[in-house]
């Protein structure tokens, strides 16, 4: 991984964010660009009310760099840059493409009480919509100044997860740790009418976890022929949310999910089981574009 761009506010989303990016380029020889968009301006105008507002802008973008600044100290491979453009998130995907970063990382929305929990807000449903790199969320109130420790990655075994796999391998590699394939099933989906009773249900619960497991084992056989450490796991639950804390997870843990595909646009786009499995994860989540 050799360029990772954060969008980055004063606020706790930001913070957050800023974390994460940090965390995550605190590997190898990755330089971090931290990345303040301001509104356009028309640039021209020589009214006061117009200088004083482009000054206004300038003294904000100066101070937020700043503060990054004092959050990273001297942290090295960092670049700060103040884009200027009509949205958030136009300015921030504007800025991934012309660094050709790696991975873009935002913060979650605050909501309620629900602190290690990703709530996206308007900004990241955008950027996850538009952006054609892959993107970081960083769960409320993420501080860990550690490297990550793991990459999983949720293999659904459909048409296009191999290309999500074999992202996953590469962000473990280049982060060097372990990789582990995780498949989740949330179990009402599965339920019969009430007068069947629970038989069938479990038997086709039993059939997909024996499916899954297969498929697993199947794709960490090809994997370990590069002698790459890989782990598997598979999470049932009620919800996603019991889905996903089914399986063990620890600090520095990534879940790396791929997106729906939307054609030639290759674009991050979130399926509704990957939004709620987003939802779901109390670790950052990396969304990838999937390719074909």
């Amino acid at each position: 991984m050799k360029t990772v761009i954060v969008g980055y506010t004063k606020d706790a989303g930001g913070q957050d964010a800023l974390a994460l990016a940090r965390s995550i380029a605190a590997r190898g020889e990755t330089t971090l660009v931290v990345c303040v968009v301001t509104p356009e301006t028309w640039g021209h105008s020589s009214l006061g009310v117009d200088q004083d507002y482009n000054r206004f802008l300038d003294e904000h973008a100066t101070g937020l760099l700043d503060s990054a600044r004092a959050v990273l100290g001297d942290a090295p491979n960092v670049r700060y840059e103040r884009i200027a453009a009509k949205s958030a998130t136009v300015g921030l995907t504007q800025a991934a493409e012309r660094v050709k970063a790696d991975l873009i990382v935002i913060g979650s929305a605050r909501g309620g009480h629900a602190v290690g929990r990703l709530l996206l807000g308007d900004v990241a449903d955008e950027v996850l919509h538009v952006s054609s790199r892959p993107v970081a969320v960083a769960p409320q109130g993420f501080a860990s100044t550690a490297a990550p420790t793991r990459v999983t990655v949720g293999f659904s075994g459909t048409e296009g997860a191999s290309s999500t796999v074999l992202h996953a391998l590469g962000l473990a590699g280049a982060l060097q740790v372990p990789l582990r394939l995780a498949s989740f099933a949330v179990r009402d989906r599965l339920a019969f009418p009430s007068r069947f009773g629970p038989e069938p249900e479990l038997a086709i619960l039993e059939r997909w976890t024996a499916q899954a497991k297969a498929a697993l084992d199947a794709v960490r056989a090809q994997i370990a022929v590069t002698g790459y450490p890989v782990e598997t796991a598979i999470g049932v639950g009620p919800d996603w949310e019991a889905a996903l804390s089914a399986v063990e997870w620890r600090e520095g843990d990534l879940l790396l999910l791929g997106s729906s595909r939307l054609g030639a646009l290759q674009r991050v786009f979130l399926g509704s089981n990957a939004a709620k499995m987003v939802r779901a994860s109390r670790v950052p989540v990396i969304v990838v574009p999937r390719q074909g």
